[in-house]
């Protein structure tokens, strides 16, 4: 059942249906770029670092609870569903060195993942879809992100216009749309760096835009880059619902978030949640530990 009152959210929590989880992630002593965002679920730390294991280009679900190759999403307990539904009640954030303020870190849901991108070709690669999307089956709100594997080449490259294309989450879902305009991809010495994402001219981040109209993302059907990236090295691209938003300002202190009477409230977090950050640098950010501490409840 629906929580839809503060009651209920209270009755839930007295009856012991609540949960906290802290999750620490540490940035070694390269230096994350300003202005660049980047997948937390790769680094150290608790939860121990995810890989996005599987064979190039074929699509891999990411379910939590040992439901999925990946590792590394916050644990969730035993399911709920389908008679109660979980919820995010509240998060705090904590950075320990300067250098990791100010900062934004966004929670996300990992769905689905291609493996295996190369981004050392301009050739378009076919991504098969033998899995589909495990929770927000309609792509509605789903997004995607191309996070580095490996340290892409110095060649100027971009994500082709035309020959990156997907399936978006209308009503009747429409495959072969295509993203608009140049989405610039950076050269990305950090590992977890989403590769569009900067401040340079025609980067986007967190997320690669949509076509106009589009809502969100069911599938992706191919993947193109103008021209080779200048060295060997993969990607993988990730599709993932965004959840909430949580500022991080000042050093030593807690950036809390209420989620019952803040918006968005209550926040849904499905059984089998693959539940991460990714994390939007304010500064040159070295040898940092993030603490966020999430309290749940279901009902």
């Amino acid at each position: 059942m629906a929580i839809v009152s503060y009651d209920q959210v209270v009755s839930n929590i007295a009856a012991g249906r609540s949960s906290k989880f802290v999750f620490n992630k540490q940035i070694g002593a390269a230096a994350y770029t300003a202005g660049r965002w980047y997948d937390m679920a790769t680094l150290p730390g608790l939860p121990t670092a995810s890989t996005f294991p599987g064979a190039p280009l074929i699509a891999v679900q990411c379910l939590s609870n040992g439901g999925s190759p990946m590792v590394g999403s916050l644990p969730l307990g035993a399911d709920v569903e389908p008679a109660l539904n979980r919820y995010l009640l509240s998060s705090e954030v904590v950075a320990d060195v300067a250098t990791g303020v100010p900062a934004w870190l966004l929670l996300v849901d990992l769905l689905l993942y291609y493996p295996g991108i190369d981004m050392n070709s301009g050739l378009q690669q076919s991504l098969t879809n033998g899995v589909l999307l495990p929770r927000y089956a309609d792509g509605g709100g789903v997004m995607m992100f191309l996070e580095a594997a490996a340290t892409t080449g110095a060649t100027p490259h971009t994500l082709h216009t035309s020959g990156f294309t997907y399936t978006n989450s209308a009503a009747i879902p429409v495959p072969g749309r295509t993203i608009p305009g140049t989405v610039a991809c950076t050269i990305s010495a950090i590992v977890p760096h989403i590769v569009h994402s900067g401040v340079a001219a025609n980067n986007f981040g967190p997320f690669i835009p949509l076509s106009s109209g589009d809502a969100g993302v069911k599938s992706v059907e191919k993947f193109q880059l103008s021209v080779a990236s200048g060295s060997a090295s993969t990607a993988t691209l990730v599709l993932c619902k965004p959840l909430v938003q949580i500022p991080v300002t000042t050093l030593y202190v807690s950036s809390g978030r209420d989620f019952v009477f803040n918006m968005p409230s209550l926040p849904r977090i499905y059984d089998g949640a693959c539940l991460t950050f990714l994390l939007f640098t304010g500064g040159a950010t070295v040898t940092t530990h993030y603490s966020v501490s999430l309290d749940f409840v279901w009902g």
